[in-house]
């Protein structure tokens, strides 16, 4: 959800529409190659999100060292990432700490919830994304 979000919150974004790309992996490989989650496509229906989004991919240490910037969901994740990654310069962010910096928490797994744990778990990430892109797209253009 949060690749699908973050690329349509990019495109809109005239300072970053040609400097971003968005890409999406996880930290362990339990659904590696799978589709996107039917309730995640219907969240991202229901917000009004329309891209594809892609495949889940696994991070491993030449994805994660090729990005700048890497958004995680929790803390767990953010240590499986740092574990991993052997380029200084990669930035890893939990993406909560955008919307309440210094707190550390963790975005809420919606997978064993209902539609409407979802629906949370993407207004959480739009939410973020929006915050990071008005600051990003500060930083671009005073450049």
């Amino acid at each position: 959800m949060g690749e699908v979000a973050l690329t349509q919150l990019v495109r809109t974004t005239p300072e970053l529409r040609t400097m971003v790309v968005v890409s999406s992996a996880g930290t362990a490989r339990w659904h590696e190659g799978a589709p996107m989650d039917p309730r995640a496509r219907r969240a991202l229906d229901r917000a009004g999100f329309t891209g594809p989004g892609t495949n889940a991919a696994f991070a491993d240490t030449s994805y994660i060292d090729r990005h700048d910037l890497l958004l995680v969901m929790t803390r767990e994740h953010r240590l499986d990432v740092l574990a991993r990654r052997t380029n200084p310069h990669t930035e890893v962010l939990l993406i909560r700490n955008v919307l309440t910096p210094g707190l550390d928490l963790d975005v809420a797994d919606p997978y064993y919830g209902s539609d409407r744990e979802f629906d949370d778990c993407l207004a959480v990430l739009v939410e973020a994304g929006q915050c990071l892109i008005e600051r990003r797209s500060l930083e671009f253009g005073s450049r």
